[in-house]
Formats: structure tokens, sequence, C-alpha cells
């Protein structure tokens, strides 16, 4: 995974890049490592003839899924091979997103999209699946990252067998193993069918941050840490200080995605106002422009009153 380099001399660069440092900030969580091995395995496995298979991953909103499965598929761009006068395109990670509830059409057509452009959406489910797997085998791809994979669904009581059988045509058709992420009723998907169950491995699931809880708190701080270190300042903002730290939980309840918001507004403030880091009131100003936590009184970021 990508990560910015500590030999930077930030005051040296352009505002507007260092804006673009902080949008591109990685929000790593504690599976990364062991997930990015297990993928990894499934690969190597595909390529080498073993039969594909599936990871999955769930867990709730905010917690860090899509942005880690982004960021991977991200780091495995396209390939263009040139051959003599034969130019050769291929895809050995390929990212598909689900929006809200697809018919298996519909699914088809977000699939085929990821992976040849909106051209090629035209026919029955039969026909585009068709052209899925034959996209997938021309483009030599590794690995399907289908992310929210709930929002796939089919109507009538064999809906989610339906759904299931729909996958599993094209990862034995294909060979290529999938990742499949989402909210926790991803599992009763995999689930009503025996055959796509067989096919994958035990669910990781990700669990929100619990302030409450040792183990999890030092991770929400070790995490904060890990951020610091890619904010586009020569100096630390100490956001794993334990008051910065609390305080952060406070504001976001441990969600990853407000916490990502809170720190892209603090750093523009902080860059606007020449600061070396980012401080409090910056802080402060990025918990103003979001809802209000509940049970949170005032703004805990603001000491000095800037944001009544």
């Amino acid at each position: 995974m990508r990560r910015q380099d500590p030999t930077l001399d930030w005051e040296a660069v352009s505002d507007e890049e260092r804006k673009r440092a902080a949008n591109a900030i990685f929000i790593p969580r504690g599976f990364t490592d062991e997930f990015l091995d297990a993928m990894q395995e499934l690969r190597d496995g595909s390529k080498e003839g073993a039969e594909a298979m599936c990871l999955v991953v769930v867990g709730e909103k905010g917690v860090g899924k899509s942005a880690f499965l982004k960021r991977y598929a991200e780091d495995n761009p396209p390939e263009r091979i040139v051959d003599g006068n034969v130019v050769t395109i291929t895809r050995q990670v390929v990212y598909v997103p689900f929006p809200p509830s697809p018919t298996l059409k519909g699914a088809a057509e977000v699939f085929l999209t990821a992976l040849a452009g909106p051209a090629s959406l035209r026919g029955s489910r039969t026909a585009l699946t068709q052209r899925i797997k034959e996209t997938l085998i021309d483009l030599k791809t590794e690995l399907v990252i289908a992310d929210e994979f709930q929002h796939v669904r089919e109507e009538g009581a064999k809906g989610k067998s339906d759904v299931a059988d729909w996958l599993k045509d094209i990862i034995k058709t294909t060979n290529v193993p999938f990742v499949l992420a989402g909210m926790p009723e991803t599992i009763g998907i995999i689930q009503a069918d025996e055959q796509l169950h067989s096919l994958s491995e035990e669910p990781t699931v990700i669990t929100a941050y619990d302030w409450e809880d040792k183990a999890s708190r030092l991770a929400w701080r070790a995490l904060l840490a890990k951020i610091d270190l890619q904010l586009p300042f020569n100096e630390r903002s100490e956001l794993s200080d334990e008051q910065t730290a609390r305080t952060l939980f406070a504001c976001t309840d441990g969600n990853l995605r407000r916490l990502r918001a809170i720190l892209r507004i603090a750093v523009g403030r902080a860059l606007r106002n020449r600061g070396k880091l980012i401080t409090w009131d910056d802080l402060a100003a990025g918990y103003y422009r979001l809802p209000k936590m509940p049970g949170v009184k005032g703004n805990p970021f603001d000491r000095n009153g800037l944001f009544k």
C-alpha cells in the first residue's frame, strides 16, 4: 500500500498538491496485512490451476472496507503490453461497486461497465453474463472485488439462491476468484447455496472501534498515529495523543468516513492559515461542518469559542 514519503519537505510543496495528498490518505485497518496475503494466495492459486475461491469481508458502513479494497485495486492498475504490432490490455484486479438494489440484470450491467465500459450494455441478462465471463478471461483477470454485494437482489422465494447461482456460474466458468464485501447480510446470500458456501472462506468481520475496550482503544490510537504520518505537514499533529484520540472518537463514534471528513476539512483550514500542523481549532472546524453526534455536547474541539 502506498505511503507518503517521510523525507519529503512539505513546506516546499504547493497547497494544491498538499490537499491532494490529504485527500489520498489511506486509513488502514488491522486486518489489512492478513487480508492482503489471502488475496494474493487466491490470485496465485487460480493462476496455478487451483479451484477459484471467494474471500468474504463484512462490516457496517464506515468501518473501512471500501477504502481498503479501492486502494488495493488502484495499486493493481490495468497493464498495456506491446508485442510488435499487437497491444494487449490486462486487468488483473477488477473493482466492481454495486449500487443499491440492482436486479440480476442490473448487476450484470454494472459488472460489465466496470470491465468494458457502458458501450457493451446490450442484450439479456444471459447475454450480458456471457460477455462478463468472456471479458474476464480476455483481460486475464486474477481477482474480482465485488463491493456492496448485498445490494444485488432478485425478487421471489428463490431470490438469494438465484443471486448465488449467478455468481457461482461466473466463478466456475472463468476460475477467477472473488472478494465479496458488504454489510453482514452478504453472508446470507452466500449461505443460500451450499456449493457457493463451500467455495467461500470463513468471513472476515470488521467491527467498529470501541473506546471502552482497551484493545480497540489502543488500535484506534495506533490508527491515528499512522494517519498522522501521512498528513502533508513536516510536524506531527499528535492525533494519537490520548485526549485528542478520545475527542476524535467522540466526534466520529469510530466511523472512518466521518474521521476522513473531519481531517480533510482540518487540513484545508491549516493550509489556508499557513499552519505547521493540524490544531484543535482545525479539528473544531471539521466537526462544525458535519452532522453532530448524539450525546456530544457542543463542539468538543472548540476550546477558543471559534465555532459557536
